[in-house]
C-alpha cells in the first residue's frame, strides 16, 4: 500500500540541501500505538484543558477489528509537550478511525481499497464554544499510483473531550470544484478563517488564499467570504493570493511576540521550516524566513507538513513548538516535535 503523504517532497527525488537554518531544540517523536508504523499531518487544539492531536493517513502492521489495515484519520490526547499520547484502541489493538465514513464510502473502500478509496484528512482543529473540538477535514478520492488523488470537498466534524471518534456533519461545507478551504484554521475577533494552498502548474510554488465566516455560522456555506485583495467578497472565486510557498499544509496562529499573526510551514523540496508574520489574517504577509532545519529523513527524502502548535508556546509566543512528518523508510514514519525561537 502506498503511503499517501501530504507533500510531493516525500516521493520525488530530493534536491540539494539548503544552507543551515537557525538551530532548534529537538523534543523527540510523538508516541504511536505499537501496531502503527507511520502517520502524519499533526494538528492540535486545547480542548477542556487537554491537547487534542489529530493525524492523517495512519499505517498499521495489524488488521483492525473493522477489517481495515489503515486509517485516514486518527487522534490522541496529551498534556503540554509530553510525547506520550493517550489513544483508545479496538479489540485488535488498533486505533479507531477518527472521522467516520458514510455507508457508501465504506462500500467503495471495501470494493477497491487501499488503492482506490476515500480518505478523510483532518486539516484544522478549533475549540468550539462548548469546549468540544471542531475538526475541519478534507475528503479526497484516492486512485492507484503515487499521489494520484482528487479533491472531493471539505467537511466538519465534532469531538468531545477524551473521545477518539468524532461525529460528522451530514453535508460537505465546500464541494469540488471549489478550492479546499481547510488549512490553517484560526478564530479571531468573532470570525473563523480557513486557507487553501494550491500548486502552481509547472512551477515549484504554492499559492495560498483565505476565507472567513462569523464563528457562529461556520456550518453555513453562504456565510463564507474570500479576501479579494481589497475587501471580503461573497464570490469566493475572486480570492486573492495572500502568500506563497506552503506545500499542502500550514498553521496560522495569533502570536503576542510578533503582535500579529504567524504562519509556519515546510519548505518545498527542503527540510527547512519557514515562517511569515502579518498584522491581519489576510495580510499583507512578510517575506518568508527560515525558522529551523528539521531532522532529515533516513531514506533521503525531505520532511513535510510542518506546523506550529500555539497552545504549546512560551515566552509570549517567542518560543514555539513545531511538528513535522519524517519518513523512516519502508512505509515507516514519525511525527517529530522541535522547539524554536522567533527573532
Amino acid at each position: 500500500m502506498a503511503f499517501l503523504l501530504w507533500n510531493l517532497a516525500l516521493v520525488l527525488p530530493p534536491t540539494a540541501c539548503s544552507p543551515a537554518a537557525p538551530p532548534a531544540s529537538d523534543l523527540g517523536a510523538l508516541s504511536m500505538p505499537s501496531v502503527v508504523t507511520a502517520r502524519d499531518g499533526a494538528t492540535t487544539a486545547q480542548i477542556g484543558g487537554r491537547t487534542l492531536w489529530t493525524f492523517g493517513d495512519t499505517l498499521m502492521s495489524a488488521v483492525g477489528a473493522d477489517g481495515w489495515q489503515y486509517r485516514s484519520a486518527t487522534a490522541g490526547w496529551g498534556t503540554g509537550t509530553t510525547l506520550g499520547l493517550e489513544e483508545a484502541l479496538d479489540a485488535k489493538g488498533t486505533p479507531f478511525q477518527l472521522i467516520p465514513y458514510t455507508e457508501s464510502e465504506i462500500a467503495y473502500n471495501r470494493s477497491g481499497g487501499p488503492q482506490e478509496r476515500y480518505a478523510l484528512w483532518p486539516t484544522s482543529v478549533l475549540t468550539d464554544v462548548d469546549e468540544s473540538a471542531l475538526i475541519v477535514f478534507q475528503e479526497l478520492k484516492v486512485h492507484p499510483g503515487e499521489l494520484n488523488y482528487e479533491n472531493v470537498g471539505v467537511g466538519l466534524s465534532h469531538l468531545r473531550v477524551g473521545q477518539t471518534q468524532a461525529s460528522r456533519d451530514a453535508n460537505l461545507l465546500f464541494a469540488a470544484p471549489e478550492r479546499a478551504w481547510s488549512l490553517g484554521g484560526i478564530r479571531d475577533a468573532g470570525f473563523t478563517y480557513l486557507y487553501a494552498c494550491d500548486p502552481v502548474s509547472g512551477v515549484l510554488d504554492q499559492e495560498c488564499r483565505v476565507v472567513r465566516a462569523p464563528s457562529e455560522a461556520v456550518a453555513s456555506q453562504s456565510s463564507w467570504q474570500a479576501w479579494d485583495g481589497t475587501a471580503w467578497n461573497s464570490d469566493r472565486s475572486r480570492a486573492a493570493i495572500v502568500f506563497h510557498g506552503a506545500p499542502g499544509d500550514v498553521s496560522i496562529s495569533r502570536n503576542a511576540h510578533t503582535d500579529g499573526f504567524l504562519a509556519v510551514y515546510s519548505g518545498i523540496f527542503s527540510n527547512d521550516v519557514f515562517f511569515r508574520t502579518a498584522a491581519r489574517p489576510q495580510g499583507p504577509w512578510s517575506d518568508a524566513q527560515r525558522l529551523f532545519t528539521a531532522q532529515a529523513p533516513t531514506d533521503g527524502r525531505t520532511c513535510y507538513s510542518a506546523k506550529e502548535h500555539p497552545e504549546l508556546s512560551t515566552d509570549d509566543g517567542k518560543t514555539i513548538v513545531v511538528s513535522y512528518a519524517r519518513s523512516l523508510g519502508g512505509f515507516r514514519g514519525e511525527v517529530r516535535l522541535a522547539r524554536a525561537s522567533l527573532p
